[in-house]
């Protein structure tokens, strides 16, 4: 009886273990959401092995060089995780979560309409205006943009391009929104 106690201990252990490493090498250890090769995978298993409807919303945090500078890379790693913190509430039932640089985030949706898509992208606008409301925790500046395809296999590169491309479109414009602010 001992012993087969200590043979299921250490085969529970070593679940654990293997289980514990499994999560390492699939999330990033700042923000506990997926990583870059975890979203990778999922986006290559996307293009070549299911044909499904599928969006892609690429955010980039705006201000995070400003608050590494001007107060520090810790201030910066907390913005970090507030925004991981924010994306997870909204999309982390629904979809795949990651943090794909080191302020840039991806949102991998599969099986939602366009209309659900951009419902989502409303929303996480309007979540963000609010979390920066009620000043809880480090403001939140971010760009992003979205893009939709009714077929993922081999349409995830183009999804990708087109998601990149509306993000750096919205960072110009907010960009530009700021200097003509700055100028008045």
């Amino acid at each position: 009886m001992v012993a087969v106690q200590g043979i299921i201990r250490n085969i529970d252990e070593r679940v654990k273990f293997i289980q514990d490493i499994e999560y390492q090498m699939s999330h990033d250890p700042l923000t506990n959401i997926h990583n870059r090769q975890f979203f990778d995978n999922i986006v290559s298993k996307s293009n070549l092995d299911f044909d499904t409807p599928v969006a892609m919303i690429l955010c980039d945090l705006d201000e995070l060089k400003f608050m590494n500078d001007t107060y520090g890379h810790k201030k910066g790693d907390e913005l970090i995780k507030a925004t991981a913190n924010l994306l997870k509430r909204i999309f982390s039932e629904i979809a795949v979560v990651a943090r794909v640089g080191g302020d840039e985030f991806a949102i991998l949706l599969i099986d939602r309409s366009k209309r659900e898509v951009e419902s989502l992208c409303e929303l996480l606008m309007e979540e963000i205006l609010l979390q920066n409301s009620l000043k809880k925790g480090p403001h939140i500046s971010m760009s992003f943009g979205h893009a939709y395809r009714s077929h993922s296999k081999g349409n995830m590169d183009s999804l990708f391009m087109e998601a990149d491309q509306k993000m750096f479109q919205e960072k110009r414009r907010r960009k530009e929104q700021k200097l003509v602010r700055a100028r008045r």
